[in-house]
Parts: structure tokens; C-alpha cells; sequence
């Protein structure tokens, strides 16, 4: 600590260790700093940025900027007035309302009268701006150097120019912020943050939410599901959407991940403001877009939109039983989900095998393009939709339960239900195997010949065989080259660059030399094109349709 003698200069009583001065770094999080420095770490005001001058008995002195180390003078008469003026106003306030600033001083780490920080610029000349108490909120500072000048940490109002009342009304609401972090800091972080997510999930809405869960997601899922164009009178569906819409109001700004008790909330990173006027603290995720606010006095937690929880309950279990009335009324409907759900059942009992047999038949199909396979079979068609759909077989406690697990690959398949379930063999394991025979069959009959053409460009013709070496060339250089190399090699172009890299050495130098550059450009946009081939960064590399049928 330092003291000021009545000319307003200080005296300074430097042991030798302070002059070693360590390097140091400032690092934010969660409106926390770090300071990595040489030398001890202090919680709030380091006594040597302390300092005390007799005359403003109110006021602690600091220096501010990473440079400035001391207050050497505060002798010009501006700066003494201003002082003054400060000191005045928190000496009035103190008496008249008989604070209590002890815990303002343990926060600030200071003693005697003082519990105001005012700072100094290096030139001597008064900082307008009086310093937030989140500067010193579970955060260390530095020894050696003055306090940090960053503006989230300092208030807007300038001081220098601020009539009396404002001054006035401005250092109380001042104090007031200190006496409110002060009660703050005697607990950590982490103890606020358990607190404030406990009292968030004793919420009245937030524990109606857990416990309405599995309801609330129904009427959320419902509200866009492609099942409720399906539904039998138009008008009660637009009536529900819309009640639906109100009733899940309270809960839209309650992300999912937050109603795990166990979990507490989301992973990212939380930011916590102080309201000393109103005694609150505000808790953001900016990821997640939600805010609420903590009043640690009772111990709890306020929405930023509040909901009467007794009315909200009410809401949702009428939209529950509007919506199971509305499916009663479409009996027909939910006889083909079940069909669907039998369907979809018995069809997984062989999966394997037809998906073995829908794959043989996108096989055959990317063959002979101009024919249609699946759709020649039955089970096929029937396995492709409903193992692209969510059908569940298990009991539901209600319709607005069930039909919101439901999700069908095409609407249209409802219409089709009854017909596949006729079209359904009884011994279904003999009839697909057979199927998967017929499809072996078809897949060899539509397999390319050597000299099948495959494409026709200006009249020049690649044949399979041709195809098969362009193939085999992708895939070992493929992606080590440019396309225009890549070409140049086809064509048997003998560049510098081609026998540098050694390229016409290679067995598919010169395959298609009877073809102009232009048009191989041409033949491997088409090869794209029809899927033999994908373009990457640099160069090709040949898909897993072409690998399947070489």
C-alpha cells in the first residue's frame, strides 16, 4: 500500500523483488481472466495498485493499462475535484443508508474507509470511467502492472461530466453492483452454476415439460407430420394445429438436452450477468438461444416468457384428446397403419435377403437403364418402402402416441396396403429365394460383353473392354493427377511432363489415340455423368457402381 503525503505526492518504498517483472498474457472466458504472470497471484485489488490518499477517505486509488504501474501525483485541481466529488457522494450514501461494506471490502482486498476504485491514467489524468465489479469476480490480477483497460469491464457514464445528481445516482447504483458481486464472489462459479441449474429444474413449467415429454414431442411431431393430410375432416385438423400451437408455447423455449435432469443442460459454453437492482443473475447459452434468470434470495429461477403451469397441463391434455377423438374418427386409416405395421414385420423376418435382391435389382437397372426391375416385383416394391419407414408394432397408450412414431417413405402406400398384404406369400422364405435366383439370372444376362458399347461420342465408340482399362487407369492415378494429364495419357500425348512422371510407360498410354483430346474430355464428363466416375478435387476416382459391375 502506498500513502500520499498532503502535497499529493507519493511515496514509494520499492523492495528490490518488485522490480523483476514477469511476462504476462490475458485470457477471457465466461466474462473470466486469467492472468499468467512471474509472481504471486491476488485475489482482488493487489496491494501494490492500491492506494490511499487521506483527503477522499472513500476512495481506493489504482492505476489502469498494462504499463502503468503507479500513481505518482494526483495534484492537478480537475482531478482533485472530481475525487472529491466521488468521495462525497459515497461517504452520503454509506451513512445514509448504514451500509454494511465489509463483505465490499473482502471482495476488493482492501481496509479502513475505502470501498470506491477510482483509476489513473499513466499521464496522471483521472480514467473517466469508473471500474465493474466483474473485473474482480473470481479472477486474479497481477502485481506488477495496472488494471486491465477493456471496455466490457468498465461502465459507460463518464464521470468528468456528469452533473451532481447524476453523479449521485450513477456511484450508488455503483455500490450497489459491488455489494451485490461481493455476496456473489463468496461462492465459486461452479457453485452458482449447480445452484441456478437446480432451481431451473424445479421450474413448475420445466417439470411439467419432463414430465408431459413424451406428449409434448407427440403434438410437436404430429403438428408436421405428412400422416395428418391423410386424416378424414379437414377443418377439426386445422382447428387442432392451431390450439396445438398455443398449447406448446411454454415449451418451445426448452430445449430437449435441458430436461435431462442428470445431464443438467447443453455442453456449450454459459454466460452469466449480474443485475444488482433486481437481485438476479442471468444465465445465457447463446448456442441453444435460451435465457433465464436466477434470484438466488429465494432460490429461484424465471423464465424469460412465464407460463401458468396449471393452465398450461390443462391445454395439453385437451390437444391429447382432441387429437385421439379426431383418429376415432378415421377408423379406415388405422387399419391400413396396421396392415402396414403386419406387413413391415413379417418382411423382416428374411431382410437380408431382400435386401440382397434389391440390391441385385438397382444392379440391373443402372444396366439396362430403359427397364424397370422393382417394380416387377412385388415384394420388392413392397420391402423398398416399408424398410425406408418408421412402423411400430408395439401398443401405444394412445393414437396421438402411436401415429406420431409413425413416418412412411410415401403416403401413398396407405392406399396399397390392402393389396400387398394379398400379394403376400404365405410361404415367404421359398418365394423370395426363388426371387433371388430369377435375379442372379437376369444380372448375368445384362452383364457387358467386351464389346459392348457403352458410350458414343461423334461417332467414336467405347466398348467395354476399352471402358475396363480407362477404368482401371482412374483407379491408379485417378486422384494423383489433373483430368487434362489424365488425358493426355488416353491420347498418347508425349509431353515433357508425361515422360517426366514416367506416364508413357505405363499400359494405357496411347488407349485412345484415335480420339481427340476434346472429345475424351467429353467421354469423362459423360462417364460422370452416368455414374461410372466422380469427380474429386484433382482428377477421378471411379464409383462403387463401377466397381461392382468390373
Amino acid at each position: 500500500m502506498k500513502k500520499v503525503n498532503k502535497s499529493g505526492i507519493f511515496e514509494f518504498y520499492e523492495p528490490i523483488s518488485s522490480i523483476i517483472i514477469g511476462m504476462f498474457s490475458y485470457f477471457f472466458y465466461n466474462r473470466n481472466i486469467s492472468f499468467h504472470y512471474k509472481g504471486e497471484i491476488i485475489m482482488g485489488l493487489p496491494s501494490t495498485l492500491t492506494h490511499e490518499d487521506e483527503r477522499y477517505p472513500y476512495i481506493v486509488l489504482t492505476p489502469i493499462g498494462k504499463k502503468n504501474k503507479h500513481i505518482r501525483s494526483i495534484g492537478h485541481k480537475f482531478e482533485r475535484s472530481i475525487l472529491s466529488r466521488l468521495n462525497e457522494a459515497v461517504a452520503e450514501y454509506v451513512e445514509k443508508k448504514g451500509l454494511n461494506v465489509k463483505s465490499l471490502q473482502d471482495f476488493l482486498n482492501i481496509k479502513g474507509k475505502s470501498i470506491l476504485p477510482v483509476s489513473f491514467l499513466k499521464d496522471d489524468m483521472i480514467y473517466p470511467h469508473l471500474i465493474k465489479p466483474e473485473l474482480f469476480l473470481w479472477n486474479s490480477l497481477p502485481e506488477e502492472h495496472g488494471l486491465p483497460m477493456d471496455s466490457k469491464y468498465v461502465y459507460e457514464q463518464n464521470i468528468t461530466v456528469l452533473s451532481a445528481d447524476q453523479l449521485d445516482q450513477h456511484v450508488r447504483e455503483v455500490i450497489d453492483d459491488y455489494l451485490f458481486l461481493a455476496e456473489i464472489s463468496k461462492k465459486d462459479r461452479n457453485y452458482w452454476l449447480s445452484k441456478i441449474i437446480s432451481s431451473y429444474h424445479h421450474h413448475p413449467i420445466v417439470k411439467l415439460a419432463k414430465e408431459q415429454k413424451e406428449t409434448v414431442t407427440a403434438v410437436e411431431q404430429m403438428k408436421q407430420s405428412a400422416l395428418i393430410s391423410l386424416l378424414k375432416y379437414p377443418e377439426d385438423i386445422s382447428f387442432w394445429r392451431y390450439r396445438a400451437g398455443i398449447a406448446l408455447r411454454p415449451f418451445l423455449s426448452l430445449p430437449n438436452q435441458w430436461l435431462n435432469e442428470e445431464k443438467g443442460t447443453c455442453d456449450h459454453k454459459k454466460t452469466l450477468t449480474f443485475n444488482a437492482k433486481e437481485k438476479k443473475i442471468n444465465y445465457t447459452c447463446d448456442s441453444c438461444g435460451v435465457q433465464f434468470y436466477y434470484f438466488p434470495e429465494s432460490n429461484e429461477v424465471r423464465l424469460e416468457n412465464e407460463f401458468d403451469d396449471k393452465l398450461a397441463l390443462r391445454r395439453i391434455k385437451t390437444i391429447h384428446k382432441q387429437f385421439n377423438d379426431i383418429a376415432d374418427q378415421n377408423a379406415d386409416l388405422l387399419q391400413q397403419l396396421r396392415q402396414l405395421s403386419f406387413l413391415n414385420n413379417r418382411l423382416e423376418q428374411v431382410s437380408s435377403q431382400l435386401t440382397e435382391a434389391l440390391h441385385l435389382a438397382k444392379q440391373i437397372e443402372r444396366l439396362q437403364v430403359d427397364k424397370t426391375v422393382i417394380t416387377a416385383y412385388p415384394l420388392l416394391e413392397m420391402y423398398e418402402k416399408l424398410s425406408n419407414s418408421t412402423l411400430p408394432v408395439e401398443s401405444f397408450p394412445s393414437s396421438l402416441i402411436w401415429l406420431a412414431q409413425v413416418e412412411l417413405a410415401d403416403v401413398a402406400m396407405v392406399k396399397q396396403a390392402e393389396k400387398w398384404e394379398n400379394q403376400l406369400p404365405e410361404d415367404l422364405g421359398p418365394a423370395v429365394s426363388h426371387m433371388l435366383q430369377e435375379l442372379h439370372e437376369k444380372l448375368n444376362e445384362a452383364a457387358y460383353q467386351e464389346d459392348d458399347i457403352i458410350i458414343s461420342i461423334k461417332g467414336l465408340q467405347l466398348k467395354y473392354a476399352a471402358a475396363q482399362q480407362m477404368l482401371d487407369l482412374i483407379h491408379y492415378y485417378g486422384t494423383d493427377y489433373p483430368a487434362h494429364t489424365l488425358v493426355q495419357v488416353l491420347a498418347g500425348k508425349s509431353t515433357n511432363k508425361i515422360r517426366r512422371l514416367h506416364l508413357h510407360e505405363t499400359r494405357w498410354f496411347g488407349l485412345l489415340s484415335d480420339w481427340p483430346e476434346k472429345h475424351i474430355q467429353r467421354l469423362l464428363r459423360q462417364l460422370e455423368k452416368q455414374g461410372w466416375l466422380m469427380k474429386q478435387q484433382k482428377g477421378y476416382s471411379i464409383s462403387e457402381f463401377a466397381e461392382e459391375v468390373m
